[in-house]
């Protein structure tokens, strides 16, 4: 018994090392540019013992992409299907806080932005989950946006759908420059827009 739990724990530590490493790899060199070959020997173990724990790149690659969302998530202390339950102003804040968090870590911000760059082409093995993704995401802050207009928070006349669209496009426009000029103050020319955005979309008098 025991034995069996110390090698169920070796081999959580070994997947753990391997995402891990992989995330590197993934976020320096793209899907295409990374070789499993390179992510084994620095993992500290042969090809077919990281085929052991993931049968291919692409379910490697996606275990990575999904990591990537739990720590971003977990980094604000947001549940993904707890967004639509924010009312407006929360949104904003987890918003806010998610490109602060993104601010800190580059790597996983590269990854994104490769990913998605490469994701155009409909046989990426990740984009379905891409396309999939931005789409229930700009449902999940239009749902919170509407939220705000039912509350009085927002004005009734404000598209819910347009104001989540141009939140997620300020937030990558912003990282995609921050990427390429690192000068670029990212959580600060977030926060700018956010509160330009939240004082245009205030019912009068507030």
């Amino acid at each position: 018994m025991a034995s069996t739990e110390s090698a169920e724990r070796s081999g959580k530590l070994s997947r753990a090392r391997i995402i891990d490493t992989a995330f590197e790899h993934f976020g320096a060199y793209g899907y295409r540019g990374t070789s499993l070959a390179k992510i084994a020997a620095e993992v500290g173990i042969s090809q077919p013992g990281l085929l052991h724990h993931f049968p291919n790149k692409s379910a490697l690659f996606m275990s990575v992409l999904v990591e990537r969302d739990t720590r971003d998530l977990e980094a604000v202390g947001m549940q993904v299907e707890k967004i639509a339950e924010l009312d407006a102003d929360q949104l904003f804040d987890f918003f806010e806080g998610l490109v602060r968090h993104n601010a800190e870590n580059r790597n996983m911000v590269q990854l994104a932005h490769l990913t998605a760059a490469e994701a155009t082409r409909a046989d990426h093995p990740a984009h379905e989950w891409v396309v999939l993704r931005t789409s229930y995401f700009r449902d999940l802050c239009s749902a919170a946006l509407q939220k705000g207009i039912d509350a009085g928070q927002v004005r009734k006349d404000v598209d819910p759908r347009a104001i989540a669209t141009m939140l997620i496009a300020a937030s990558e426009g912003l990282e995609n420059q921050w990427l390429v000029d690192p000068s670029v103050d990212l959580a600060g020319s977030f926060a700018d827009f956010t509160a330009m955005l939240r004082r245009d979309i205030a019912p009068s008098g507030h």
